[in-house]
């Protein structure tokens, strides 16, 4: 692609994200119809011009309709589209005669259902390249950018300012990964549902969110690729500046055909988008919860030097099964130094472990045994198990008579005070060392309200939920670093 090209598509895709105007086609006050919850969403986020478009009713949530988006009195720079799909040409003619610069076509019924479906959708294309419109989908759920406070898909969860963008060929599958995000304290800055790509393709947004200065993580939901030799290309340099974390589904024949079926997606070899990934930097994932795993590393952590980790547990069985997951990972268990088993020596009691991993028996936080671990060169990361925001949960499963409830509550908030105070600590060593601290806890579910929790969400360490997932995460992490040492230094 072109310098001029590239300019032209920036210049494209920042009017979807940001316009000034945006006509809502088949508005609604019909509570269970897309056209009803777009047109609220827009007029509550508010912050530009919003016109409702319908031809049967002359009002819609206070706002006066008109038959057609060319009757529209003023400039509209984005379409929201919502008809049935045999109604998309002749709007799409509408919008091309006022001048309309992108739109967003909600209605489903195209390609991904068969020949009549593809032969409108092919129409609809070419009505707008004849006008110069740009396309979202059509069969997607919407678009957000946080930043500008446009909010064209009515059916997510609340998502606060952040660093990731996702791109997503799935809306559903966009949905579970947005919710599961803000589970974990993660925020967004751009969201695109493509679709069935018939304008513009994945790899078009991937471009754009390389360039967003609000964007530091790409997030990717993947059936197949429109231009796979573009999408490795492109990958290969951005990778190199920001993370591109990817989930490509339709590994199995079964889940090709499932994909052709959803959206149209055109699903190649996995075994060649496998070698591809690895060759530029793409980091791989199986699952929405490992998604979200590797994009709550990145947000929280420095990446490591190298593949040596040190485990604190307090208690064996944990440390056992970490070992292993780390171990499965392709991660190692050094030594420690001379100097940190003095170190950890002076500081726990005679009965802890002296090895890797630690087992001290008691709060890894309580002691400077974390500084000593983290200032081994030995130690390139460390996995903490059971040691954070579980307070609130201990206090309450011991039973004690209502009378010491007031008693506990005092126990709980001295002791959030301390967690939220290690909580600080601990940044303020990964920070110093630039090494990766993940936290686990097993078995004692973090206490999911609080000041401790608050803190955790702020500072992006909420505890995995396993060793196995903590495990898998800080791999992800490993392995990028690798590529980053590969790849800028052959740059």
């Amino acid at each position: 692609m072109s310098l001029s090209t590239a300019m032209n598509l920036n210049q494209q895709l920042d009017c979807l994200f940001d316009p000034r105007s945006v006509a809502v086609i088949g508005a609604s006050s019909n509570m269970v119809k897309w056209g009803f919850h777009i047109l609220n969403l827009l007029l509550v986020k508010g912050g530009r011009e919003v016109y409702a478009i319908n031809r049967n009713e002359p009002e819609v949530l206070g706002l006066k309709t008109y038959r057609s988006v060319a009757d529209v009195p003023g400039p509209v720079d984005v379409a929201v589209i919502t008809v049935v799909y045999h109604d998309i040409p002749a709007v799409m003619e509408d919008c091309v005669q006022k001048g309309v610069k992108g739109a967003v076509i909600i209605s489903g019924g195209l390609a991904e259902t068969g020949e009549e479906g593809a032969r409108v959708e092919r129409e609809v294309v070419e009505i707008a390249r004849r006008g110069g419109i740009r396309l979202v989908g059509p069969n997607c759920m919407g678009h957000f950018d946080t930043s500008s406070g446009l909010y064209t898909v009515p059916y997510l969860p609340p998502s606060t300012k952040g660093t990731l963008s996702l791109i997503a060929q799935s809306g559903n599958a966009s949905q579970a990964i947005v919710h599961a995000a803000s589970e974990r304290g993660l925020g967004f800055s751009k969201y695109i549902s493509s679709g069935n790509e018939a304008d513009l393709h994945f790899e078009d947004y991937l471009e754009y969110l390389a360039q967003d200065e609000q964007t530091e993580i790409i997030l990717g939901y993947v059936e197949g690729f429109r231009e796979g030799r573009r999408f490795f290309e492109l990958a290969k340099e951005i990778t190199k500046k920001k993370p591109v974390v990817i989930l490509k589904a339709g590994r199995t024949e079964a889940g090709k055909k499932a994909a052709q079926s959803h959206t149209a997606s055109l699903a190649g070899s996995d075994a060649i988008c496998e070698a591809a990934f690895k060759q530029c930097g793409v980091i791989r994932v199986a699952d929405i919860s490992e998604l979200i795993d590797v994009a709550l590393a990145l947000v929280g952590q420095p990446l490591p030097r190298g593949r040596r980790v040190a485990v604190f547990s307090t208690g064996g069985g944990p440390a056992v099964m970490a070992a292993d997951a780390l171990m499965r990972h392709g991660l190692e268990l050094p030594e420690l130094s001379p100097k940190t088993m003095d170190k950890l020596n002076a500081t726990f009691t005679p009965r802890w472990s002296r090895s890797n991993p630690i087992e001290s028996g008691g709060d890894p936080f309580d002691h400077p045994c974390l500084w000593a671990v983290l200032e081994d060169d030995n130690i390139d990361a460390a996995l903490i198990i059971n040691a954070v925001a579980v307070a609130r949960n201990y206090a309450w499963w011991v039973q004690l008579p209502p009378s010491l409830n007031d008693a506990i509550e005092q126990y709980i908030v001295a002791e959030e005070e301390t967690e939220v105070e290690h909580i600080n600590n601990l940044l303020e060593l990964m920070h110093k060392y630039q090494k990766p601290v993940m936290i686990a806890n097993i078995g004692i579910p973090s206490a999911r309200e609080g000041v401790v929790y608050d803190r955790l969400e702020q500072t992006h360490l909420v505890p995995y939920l396993t060793q196995e997932r903590a495990a898998g995460a800080l791999a992800h992490l490993v392995e990028y670093s690798e590529y980053l040492g590969v790849a800028r230094g052959n740059g």
